[in-house]
This record gives C-alpha cells, structure tokens and sequence, in this order.
C-alpha cells in the first residue's frame, strides 16, 4: 500500500509541475499600425488579394499575404525594387504563400541592411506572386507598395 501511495503522490507532483509551468516569459508584440495594399492578377490568372503591412512594436515588420483564387499549394513571393509596371531585383524575400497564406516578419533586406515599419512603407517597391519555384517563375499577381501605392 505505501508504494502505491508513493506512486500517487508522484504521479500528481509530476501533473503539479507540468500544468504551473507557463510561458508568461513570452509576450506578444504590440501592433501599432498597419497599411493593407491590394494585389491584382495579372495575364488573367485570377489571382489577387491583400498583402497587410504591421508595424510592431519590437521594431519588427509583420506582412500578411492572403491570396484569393490561389491554384498551387505554393506560390513564392517577393518584395522588389520598383514599380509593378517598371518590374525591378528582389530587396526581400517573403515566405512562400502556402494555401494562398504567407507570414513574414521583416527586419532587414535580403542583403542585409536593416529596414523599418516606415521603410517599408515608404519602400519603391512592389510585391510579386509567382507560380512555380524561384523568383524567375512566371509572375501571376502584384501589389505596388509604399511609395508606389497610390
């Protein structure tokens, strides 16, 4: 009998442990202000949708791309310099849309060089959609950005 008491209390030390460990170390960013720009189709592949820029307060970027009409599972996607129409070189690469959905959290360029909620925002640039692997995949939509926005 003593063992099994043992054991008992044991086994609820052990439940006790678990269930009070918690991850009140870990806190979420504050968002203080976000910009959604549309993408549009392009060459009639009926893809479009809004790419959602959040300035948090961790000094961090967070874009959301959310896809409509999205007929891969994967379809990679860019920030570029320039306009849509002027077309220009990947400044950051963005995660893949999986499921017509990419998360990205933004510090600095593909090269390295830091940039803000408000470089961003300002940014001549645009995003490209693609439709296979690379950045050289056949481009299926696109949102202008910052200061190409309007």
């Amino acid at each position: 009998m003593k063992n099994v008491s043992s054991l008992s209390f044991f086994a609820l030390l052990c439940v006790f442990l678990v269930l009070s460990c918690n991850d009140d170390d870990v806190t979420e960013a504050v968002i203080l202000q976000s910009v959604e720009y549309p993408i549009y189709d392009i060459s009639g592949s009926n893809i479009s949708g809004t790419a959602t820029f959040t300035q948090e307060d961790n000094g961090s970027t967070h874009v959301l791309i959310e896809l409509v009409g999205a007929y891969t599972s994967e379809n990679p996607a860019y920030i570029r310099y320039n306009s849509a129409a002027e077309g220009g070189t990947v400044a950051i690469t963005l995660m893949t849309c999986e499921c017509a959905i990419s998360n990205t959290t933004i510090t600095q360029l593909n090269n390295g060089s830091s940039i803000s909620y408000d470089g961003l925002t300002h940014l001549d640039g645009h995003i490209t959609i693609h439709n296979g692997q690379g950045s050289t995949a056949p481009i299926v939509a696109v949102a202008d950005i910052g200061a190409n926005a309007n």
